[in-house]
């Protein structure tokens, strides 16, 4: 019952972001355990499509958008998690850098999913991205409150025009 009101979620969140507007769109739908572990600590949990913080402490993940249009930047991303904790946050930034990769150049974007259960975080049009830079998503993943249950990464959506 959940996961219907999620992907019924996830068709209108698209759909009022233009992702089915008359012109063609390019949509990529991407699991979670496509993300990897961010740092010299390789402390992600990958288990079917999801990825997951087991660890007793907070953890990054990269998840990389291979781009299909270099001269714009998305319409949307998605990103469905499932955070597990009383009191942090799964906290992502949407990133949009320039062909050098530089720290500080480009466009990003930072948001976070609100208490526990299953979300969408949703990133609009990145607006200014620049031309045929690289794209990513680097999600905060709190750590395993109660043992056996932790927070994690299902999947990602990215809409480009």
């Amino acid at each position: 019952m959940v996961k219907a009101h999620i992907g019924i979620l996830a068709g209108l969140i698209l759909t009022l972001l233009g992702a089915t507007s008359a012109r063609a769109q390019q949509i990529q739908t991407n699991p979670g355990s496509a993300c990897q572990a961010s740092g010299s600590a390789q402390d992600l949990y990958y288990s079917g499509v999801n990825v997951a913080n087991r660890t007793d402490g907070q953890a990054s993940a990269i998840c990389p958008v291979a781009r299909r249009n270099g001269t714009q930047g998305w319409s949307a991303i998605a990103v469905f998690v499932r955070d597990r904790h009383s009191t942090q946050d799964i906290t992502c930034v949407a990133q949009a850098k320039d062909l050098t990769g530089v720290a500080g150049s480009g466009w990003s974007e930072t948001k976070s999913s609100s208490g526990e259960g299953e979300q969408v975080i949703v990133f609009g049009p990145a607006v200014g991205a620049p031309p045929y830079g690289p794209y990513a998503i680097s999600c905060s993943i709190p750590t395993m409150e109660e043992a056996g249950v932790p927070s994690y990464i299902s999947s990602y959506v990215v809409v480009e025009p």
